[in-house]
């Protein structure tokens, strides 16, 4: 955790920003993109299409396919034949010929292949999944063995980084300017999912203290923030992540935020003494009843916390605990 891969930096100072295409749409994606230079364009087609790789797992081309980053397929298929990617850009070559001869760039027409996409759920349009898969998405699947392979295809694309002079000099450049947040969401990012919330209370305060207390921290926080922007504290409390709540209280203090950390206090106060950590007991005792006046209340507690201010003082925190990775 204390080097960042050229592949993780490459994605942290030119991110393929795949939302756009949601946002604005195939054309304005491409004119942003084409403000590069055209081998860092590869670079964003690349790690485009590693958003959809793991390893082991074979559904990530037919995902990539089946979501608006499927738009960009033909200019995958270039970046790949010019980075020297032959045998992926074999494999894309023929995902895109499934489609028939004249590949449909837009996505409702690409929708109109698939039994299972979720290309129209913009629209209002959930796909029935109880619907037999079509030949394209027999095809996708069949040929997603290709692309399970994230580990082999970040080495390429780091291969590719290190020979393409442009690449490489913007990676050196790129590593050097890497902000003290971008670092610290590379750290987040390999911290997580971290320990386990479930089991009784001996695991969980064994698994938690096993860790480095800046790690902990920091992973703490994480989970506390992820919470906070996704469901409230209502959602923490009741989620797994409630069983760390004692010490995320602390974690804030490490960090210099003893007024966040007095309101997940009041939260704590709020749950029975001693404060149920396990999960399946917090689960038991507090949450199984329709919502009430005491949901509210906790519920309402997210108001007084401002993740940002999280983020901001966890980047401070990692620096100079001399945690963040370079």
């Amino acid at each position: 955790m204390h080097h960042i891969p050229d592949y993780d930096v490459l994605y942290l100072a030119f991110p393929p920003n795949l939302a756009l295409l949601i946002a604005t749409g195939r054309s304005d994606y491409l004119t942003k993109l084409a403000r590069d230079p055209v081998p860092l364009q590869r670079v964003r087609l690349l790690l485009g299409l590693g958003e959809y790789m793991h390893d082991s797992v074979t559904e990530g081309l037919h995902i990539y396919f089946g979501n608006p980053s499927g738009t960009l397929a033909p200019e995958l298929l270039t970046a790949l034949q010019e980075t020297g990617m032959s045998e992926r850009a074999h494999g894309i070559a023929e995902a895109i010929a499934a489609f028939g001869q004249n590949y449909p760039i837009e996505d409702r027409k690409r929708a109109d292949l698939f039994a299972q996409s979720f290309l129209r759920i913009q629209e209002g349009i959930i796909p029935d999944l109880s619907k037999p898969p079509t030949a394209v998405d027999i095809k996708l699947r069949e040929l997603g063995s290709k692309f399970a392979d994230k580990t082999r295809f970040r080495e390429d694309v780091e291969t590719y980084a290190r020979r393409d002079p442009v690449v490489a000099a913007s990676l050196i450049q790129a590593r050097e300017h890497l902000s003290d947040e971008q670092r610290l969401s590379y750290l987040q990012e390999r911290l997580l999912p971290g320990v386990s919330g479930f089991g009784d209370a001996v695991v969980i305060k064994d698994g938690i203290e096993r860790m480095p207390a800046s790690y902990r921290t920091v992973l703490l926080l994480t989970i506390l923030r992820g919470e906070l922007f996704n469901g409230g504290i209502h959602q923490y409390f009741s989620n797994s992540s409630g069983a760390f709540a004692e010490y995320a209280a602390q974690a804030l203090r490490d960090v210099g935020m003893a007024s966040t950390a007095a309101t997940i206090d009041k939260a704590i106060s709020m749950f029975p003494k001693p404060y149920p950590m396990s999960t399946e007991e917090r689960r038991r005792v507090s949450f199984e009843h329709d919502w009430n006046e005491w949901d509210d209340r906790l519920n309402g507690l997210t108001n007084e916390i401002d993740g940002d201010d999280i983020q901001g003082a966890l980047a401070v925190y990692a620096r100079q605990q001399g945690i963040l990775p370079q």
